[in-house]
């Protein structure tokens, strides 16, 4: 049982709740299927051991060092890109592929940053992770093949990690940075099937010495002239043709309005197709002057550190 001041959200996968949003996630087909990997490959070292040896006739040296990186994986980027979405979904398809009994998913609670009192913040976030090593313990047995496995995504991770080299930065945030090291190297000294995801929209402010763990980082963009398709088509199946859908595409990029920055994933799934879909319920259908009308009157998400207003009044 795990602690409800510790974790906003806890799920057992695979779920059908999780697998419906991993394959929503459309556009990130290339960089979910490495993701998988390299998470199968972190959880499970020994797979890269058997490879090895079927394809070398013996373990490489260079093995050996895989299977020492920390289980840290590093998610950058702009908002509403996809970060947080992967980050509760991708545990479902390595819970399928490696035939886990479960991926527990542990998202670390906003509170477990504290109040303010002195210790606050280094007491809770060493307890959740003691709590995401006891589970991941779990997951091991004799064979040395592990049963289940953990997910503990911390997202804003910013705030966590921030470096400790800025001049502004209490002595708590310090200690919950020194935590935070210290729990990832745990799970890598234990080698327990347990990994940390780690979502920010700052990386460049993240301390050096948690960016040297990252076995993975990978960066969100916003979505090309060909992502925004996809996700279009896949919302609105044949509703327009496909000189429109490109329209549509060119219309939510950069470049419009004055904008130097297009729509994110999350502004089109999240805004522009609800919107569109309030728009004509109850009397119209979908059409592609109604979609050109609802794009006027929704601005883009503005990238993170500006401040611009959402609509045009």
């Amino acid at each position: 049982m795990t602690s409800p001041n510790l974790f906003d959200d806890v799920r057992e996968l695979p779920d059908e709740e999780a697998a419906r949003q991993f394959s929503q996630l459309i556009g990130l087909d290339d960089l979910k299927a490495i993701l998988v990997k390299q998470a199968r490959l972190l959880l499970m070292p020994d797979l890269l051991d058997e490879w090895s040896r079927k394809h070398h006739n013996t373990v490489l040296p260079c093995v050996s060092d895989f299977s020492r990186r920390p289980p840290l994986i590093v998610f950058s980027g702009d908002v509403g890109t996809g970060k947080t979405t992967l980050a509760d979904s991708f545990g479902d398809p390595v819970a399928r592929t490696e035939g886990l009994a479960k991926v527990t998913l542990l998202r670390l609670s906003l509170m477990t940053r504290g109040r303010g009192a002195v210790g606050e913040m280094t007491h809770l976030v060493s307890q959740a992770f003691d709590e995401v090593v006891e589970l991941a313990k779990k997951g091991t047995n004799s064979s040395g093949k592990p049963s289940s496995a953990v997910v503990f995504v911390i997202d804003e991770g910013d705030a966590l990690a921030e470096s400790r080299a800025t001049e502004q930065m209490h002595h708590e945030d310090r200690a919950g940075v020194n935590v935070l090291i210290r729990g990832i190297d745990r799970l890598a000294r234990e080698r327990l099937p347990g990994l940390v995801v780690l979502c920010t929209n700052r990386v460049e402010s993240l301390d050096p010495a948690v960016m040297r763990r990252a076995a993975v980082h990978h960066q969100f963009q916003r979505p090309s002239d060909g992502q925004r398709e996809l996700v279009l088509r896949n919302a609105l199946g044949e509703t327009f043709g496909d000189s429109e859908y490109q329209d549509l595409a060119r219309l939510t990029g950069p470049n419009r309005n004055g904008k130097k920055y297009g729509y994110t994933f999350s502004d089109i799934t999240q805004r522009f197709i609800p919107n569109l879909l309030i728009e004509a319920f109850p009397d119209s259908p979908v059409t592609f002057e109604l979609a050109k009308s609802v794009l006027d009157r929704l601005e883009p998400t503005a990238p993170f550190g500006l401040t611009e207003p959402e609509t045009k009044r």
